[in-house]
């Protein structure tokens, strides 16, 4: 820790005699006994003014654990049914808080305070609740095997927050009964920590506690909460029935027919959620609508060899979703497309946490991997899923666990096994092995048509991850292996038959305190992916500075080398990457990379000219409009003359009336040119042209008591080989309205 004047050494020395500097800290917490607590961001109960201080004493981003320059107070208190939390964020210029009424989970660059609890005191995963100071909610669990927050878990919990004259405070409580804990008689001390977002022209990270970053687990550093006593998680019970109507109007025999008026079709289903006992929990849905809601983000999908991946969106596979993690991701719930039912177990029993999954599937959807290119394919069969999960902890902060996932229809299963574990054999490092092994059958037609296996076959898969991070050193490696027969169906695997190495290091340099900039980091290393028998996919070298300042501003660069083989040859390629990621105001940012050099052409099996642009512009005005623009571009080019150019543009625009309730349109246009005189296939349309409209207007009670009514429109146009153009025309439409209720006897 380094000092710039007296004053702050003074600070310094306050807080090591008060809080010992990386020492834990334990906290009393007092019960209230008031009947009634208004969460409106005013503290007028009279616990607040009693409840002890938890000062976020500590900036652990950029400083090293530096005094904070501004301050913020948290309080805590509970009593038999719920635990109460405030902050009071001190701000010497208010009017330079970032903050806007939005969508919950939704609190990119605001400020925001979040409190982080672990219950279970064992530091490998922890509840996140966090708060702008508009009273806005953003919740997840943080997994500290992952290092990172998934915020697509949901809690019941209720929330304000108001902008004050010398700066903001939120107020919160979490009923019990929405939290996992252990359910005992005795006093109980929770582990937590909690911080505190300020962006400003450097974005700053305050903490509850000072942070060792040559220590990669983040939870064991956090301190206690005590005095947590007479409260029981209960076996709450939450019923959600809901009901969905829609309808669609396709146009008959496209391009010419006429739009057809579809029927109304309505679908109700049966969610629950049910505390088995406190430390298990069931979610179950009879015949659920699995439609999602909201588009995609949206992904160009030319001269890609392998699926794409979309993120799971669904509530009922959100819920634990972390769970089921492992290192190779054998379990991807949007494999499961539309069950007729779906049930789920998860928990933490001790030192166990254990999930359960099962599902019945009116489609079997897969991914058929190979090495150099993988293809999809839907089979009209009902499919059974069933995916076990169970998970050991060992020591301070080590687990081992082993997974089971499988899938049965008519002459086809898939049936796979795997063991892993996450060690930390000491602070800095950590090591993740994973040894998989499946069994599948494919039926005979399909496997005939995708050159699959016939009859039964298996595979292994071996992934190896080994991390030594201090606070200037940064030091990974990767090896991989996957057996041309493995397949994990039920998850996202669509390479096989290869061994895959990576090796890089990283190196940060941090600025004097109080400087101008965050710091700058260089990092270099290779990778090198073959096939089993030893035969060359891609392999390659980088280096990649990187700054982070001014302006929330972060710039990188990433030139490499990098030798490609496909179709018998190798092409050697030189290549510049780059980013940036700044926010000059408040209500104002950017984002965006670029990617120039040379590039295989799959499609036509040869080395082209190669251009990738990307830009994203964010622009919030006032407290209630959020809008984003982005426009994506891939260009390849022969020699001067055009391949093709593949373009998307996305606009999103919304009006958030309250943090309950918001309207937004999406606007996505798909572009591709195309020479068909440079195409093997010379047939190929001259140009593509695709447009999605999407208008929703939504009411969030809480994640699980919402209403939904929207609109979906897409057009569809080309122009072809012949120059025979076909103007856009409305292909499809559908207007739906969804409603769920969460009741909680």
């Amino acid at each position: 820790m380094k000092v710039k004047n007296s004053k702050q050494l003074i600070m310094v020395v306050v807080l090591l005699i008060t809080n010992q500097l990386h020492a834990q800290k334990t906290f009393d917490v007092k019960r209230t006994t008031e009947s009634e607590v208004k969460i409106d961001g005013f503290l007028n109960e009279s616990f607040w003014q009693t409840a002890q201080k938890i000062p976020l004493g500590w900036e652990t981003s950029p400083g090293n654990n530096l005094p904070s320059e501004v301050s913020t107070d948290l309080r805590i208190a509970f009593d038999d049914e719920n635990l109460y939390f405030s902050f009071q964020a001190f701000d010497p210029n208010p009017k330079q808080i970032r903050a806007i009424i939005n969508d919950r989970d939704k609190l990119d660059d605001n400020d925001f305070v979040s409190l982080f609890l672990d219950p279970f005191n064992d530091s490998r995963r922890a509840f996140s609740f966090s708060i702008n100071p508009l009273g806005v909610q953003q919740d997840g669990v943080f997994d500290e095997q992952e290092g990172e927050v998934d915020t697509s878990w949901d809690a019941i919990w209720k929330s304000a927050g108001r902008i004050t004259d010398e700066g903001y405070i939120v107020e919160a409580v979490i009923p019990f009964k929405s939290l996992r804990f252990p359910s005992t008689d005795d006093v109980q001390s929770w582990r937590f920590f909690a911080i505190r977002v300020y962006p400003r022209s450097l974005e700053k990270l305050l903490r509850s506690n000072p942070l060792d970053l040559g220590n990669s687990c983040t939870l064991c550093q956090g301190n206690l909460i005590a005095g947590l006593k007479g409260i029981k998680p209960g076996r709450n019970l939450e019923l959600i029935p809901t009901l969905t109507t829609s309808r669609t109007d396709e146009r008959q025999g496209f391009p010419e027919g006429d739009l057809s008026k579809g029927e109304y079709k309505t679908n109700v289903g049966f969610d629950v959620r049910w505390g088995i006992t406190t430390d298990l929990t069931l979610n179950a849905t009879i015949n659920p609508d699995f439609s999602q809601v909201e588009a995609d983000a949206a992904q160009l999908d030319i001269n890609n060899r392998f699926a794409l991946q979309f993120p799971e969106k669904r509530p009922f596979f959100l819920e634990g979703a972390d769970f089921f993690n492992t290192p190779l991701p054998v379990f991807f719930s949007r494999t499961i497309v539309d069950p007729t039912f779906g049930a789920k177990v998860t928990g933490k029993v001790s030192k166990n946490a254990v999930g359960l999954l099962a599902t019945k599937d009116r489609f079997n959807s897969l991914i058929l991997p190979g090495f150099r290119n993988s293809n999809s394919t839907t089979i009209e069969d009902e499919v059974t899923t069933v995916v076990g999960r169970f998970r050991r902890d060992i020591g301070v902060n080590s687990n081992i666990g082993v997974m089971y996932t499988g899938r049965e229809g008519t002459d086809y299963h898939n049936r796979l096994v795997s063991i892993d574990a996450f060690l930390r054999p000491s602070d800095p490092l950590t090591i993740r092995l994973q040894y998989t092994h499946s069994e599948t059958r494919y039926p005979n037609p399909m496997a005939t048509q995708f050159s699959q296996p016939s009859g039964d076959f298996g595979g292994n898969a071996i992934s190896a991850f080994v991390n030594y991070s201090t606070r200037n050193w940064e030091i990974d490696g990767i090896f991989e292996s996957r057996g041309s027969g493995f397949r994990a169906d039920a998850g996202f695997v669509p390479q096989v038959d290869y061994r895959r190495y990576r090796f890089n290091v990283e190196r940060a340099f941090w600025p004097e305190d109080g400087s101008w900039y965050n710091n700058i980091t260089v990092s270099a290393g290779g990778f090198k992916r073959e096939s089993i028998n030893g035969e060359l996919d891609q392999s390659g070298f980088w280096i990649n500075p990187n700054f982070k300042g001014p302006w929330q501003s972060n710039i990188w660069l990433n030139p490499d080398i990098n030798w490609q083989r496909y179709e018998g040859v190798t092409y050697e390629m030189v290549r510049l990457w780059g980013g940036f990621d700044i926010q000059p105001l408040g209500g104002l940012g950017f984002n965006g990379f670029f990617n120039i050099g040379p590039a295989v052409d799959f499609e036509n099996g040869r080395k082209a000219d190669n251009f990738q642009f990307k830009l994203e512009t964010d622009i919030r005005i006032g407290r209630h409009i959020d809008m984003s623009i982005n426009h994506r571009l891939l260009k390849l080019h022969l020699n001067g003359n055009k391949i093709f150019n593949a373009n998307i543009s996305q606009a999103s625009l919304s009006y958030n009336f309250n943090v309950r309730t918001f309207l937004r349109v999406v606007l996505q246009y798909r572009y591709t040119g195309r020479n068909p005189g440079l195409f093997n296939d010379n047939t190929v349309n001259r140009v593509d042209q695709r447009v999605f409209a999407q208008v929703l207007l939504s009411y969030k009670l809480n994640p699980q008591s919402v209403i939904f009514l929207g609109y979906v429109d897409n057009h569809q146009g080309w122009t072809n080989r012949d120059f025979r153009e076909q103007a856009l025309t409305q292909l499809n439409q559908t207007l739906f309205f969804k409603i769920g209720y969460a009741w909680r006897p």
